[in-house]
């Protein structure tokens, strides 16, 4: 676990780094200088595109993730070019297809048809760069480099997105402006990590052209099509909310996709450890089932569990105990204040997801990769259903409660397979006492009220229920033992802070 615990902390710095470029643009800079209608554009085409990104590049990211461990190293960069090709084709296939059945597929957005079809481009020109961000991702993860991409993509990204929403504001860009400069910003962005590849792990090295023989090219187009459809219902699960407010609300994207959009990104911060932890234990789970090693498998699941949980855990009781005044210092906060229940509800969907450790991950790498398939397509169908249920009844509410009761039957299902098929669980009583103290914890900041005053009066009181929070949780978990890592972090600082004492 060495080596996912420090290339997980270098890449968790430049998500949080990230996050906190994303919380400006999505708390304060889109509010402030954007529409909600305008927001809510960005977001389904960002949507779409992430979406559309899945099947036009093939599931080559993950075939890169499987495949490379058991490639000669005299083929391997070769294997990459096959992959690249592989993106390219699905790409060319999907553009064909796009525009042929665009009108249909545009329709089911009803009332907001004309106006989201009047950016049919951009969503194309967003898909293709989406297909090479993903394929990068998995080249450099393999390689066990996952700091370069994580920082295009979470920093440089969301910088040129912030600066682009200030000129709006100030009259200097129109709209259609800031959707050119981001589209933009992504092509670059991939130019750039295409480059920097080559020159650090092609140019030395000798270049052979690899072919897969019948059977690898069996199993590759196997597992491809697993990821088509898993993979693509998996981003259709995390995006299908937004686009069915869009579809079932008559001012969705003139309101509630922001307002939405809003409370799903600050619940989202909770899950960051973990997309850093999955990132960089991909390849070594990979690897681990190459060589038939299910202890340290084992190992991982167990240990990114209770990790993933106690810095998660912790992210969301922070965000809890204070979401009146972080609501209270958004721009126009009053249009975003139903957001509160969507944090909520998103936020114990993501807790889920965490507890429940590296599952799919697991299954993904494994000779089981096909049930990726089944499980997946019982959460879209899930996902479907109770937001086409709840959304007319309850309306963005509804939506975060119809994935919240999907992703929880989603993850029992991993969790029971992984248990069925090789006799694994995340789950310890560490996990037991880590949520005891957390809801003990909480308690007395359920009586501690919001500032009620300027935006000044509710930072500080964000800063001081955060400090009093971490004050209290710390020790307590220090002390219990509930995770090696965390306490060999603590005892690594902590021996700093002394050494430069004297």
């Amino acid at each position: 676990m060495g080596i996912v615990i420090r290339q997980s902390i270098k890449g968790t710095f430049w998500n949080y780094l990230g996050v906190v470029l994303g919380a400006a643009n999505i708390m304060w800079v889109f509010p402030y200088f954007l529409t909600p209608k305008e927001i809510g554009i960005y977001r389904v085409v960002i949507d779409l595109g992430t979406l559309f990104a899945i099947f036009a590049g093939l599931g080559t990211g993950h075939i890169a993730d499987r495949f490379y461990v058991k490639i000669k190293d005299t083929h391997r960069q070769g294997f990459i070019g096959y992959v690249c090709l592989m993106a390219l084709a699905g790409f060319l296939l999907f553009s064909l297809a796009y525009w042929v059945f665009d009108d249909f597929f545009f329709d089911l957005f009803s009332k907001n048809a004309s106006i989201i079809q009047s950016y049919k481009g951009y969503v194309l020109a967003l898909t293709f760069a989406f297909v090479l961000l993903s394929l990068y991702d998995s080249i450099y993860r393999v390689r066990l480099n996952i700091v370069t991409t994580v920082f295009f993509r979470e920093v440089f990204l969301r910088l040129v997105v912030l600066t682009t929403a200030v000129a709006v504001g100030l009259h200097w860009l129109y709209f259609d402006g800031l959707m050119n400069w981001v589209m933009a910003s992504y092509f670059f962005t991939v130019l750039v990590l295409g480059i920097w590849y080559y020159l650090k792990y092609v140019k030395a090295t000798t270049y052979r052209v690899y072919w897969p023989d019948k059977s690898t090219f069996r199993q590759i187009n196997s597992f491809a099509f697993v990821i088509l459809v898993g993979g693509g219902s998996a981003v259709l699960i995390s995006r299908i909310d937004v686009l069915m407010i869009t579809a079932l609300m008559p001012n969705g994207i003139d309101m509630e996709v922001a307002v939405y959009s809003l409370g799903f990104f600050i619940a989202s911060i909770i899950e960051i450890p973990r997309r850093s932890i999955s990132q960089i234990a991909t390849p070594l789970i990979a690897n681990a089932w190459h060589h038939n090693d299910i202890a340290y498998i084992d190992d991982i699941y167990k240990r990114s569990a209770i990790n993933q949980l106690i810095v998660g855990g912790g992210i969301f009781l922070l965000i809890w105990i204070s979401i009146d005044d972080l609501l209270a210092i958004i721009p126009n906060s009053e249009v975003y204040a139903n957001c509160k229940s969507v944090v909520l509800w998103v936020g114990i969907a993501r807790m889920i997801s965490m507890i429940t450790g590296l599952n799919g991950e697991i299954i993904l790498q494994s000779k089981y990769y096909l049930f990726n398939i089944v499980s997946v397509m019982v959460l879209v169908l899930l996902i479907v259903l109770f937001n086409y249920i709840f959304i007319p009844i309850l309306g963005i509410e509804g939506a975060a409660i119809g994935t919240c009761l999907a992703l929880f039957g989603y993850n029992l299902l991993k969790t029971f397979f992984l248990y069925m098929k090789l006799d694994m669980m995340p789950f310890s009583w560490h996990i037991v006492t880590v949520l005891v103290v957390g809801v003990l914890v909480y308690i007395p900041f359920a009586f501690w009220p919001s500032a009620g005053g300027g935006w000044w009066l509710a930072l500080v009181n964000i800063s001081l229920k955060s400090l009093v929070c971490i004050v209290l949780i710390t020790p307590v978990l220090y002390k219990l033992g509930v995770s090696e890592e965390m306490n060999k972090l603590i005892d690594k600082a902590l021996g700093i802070f002394l050494r430069r004492l004297g």
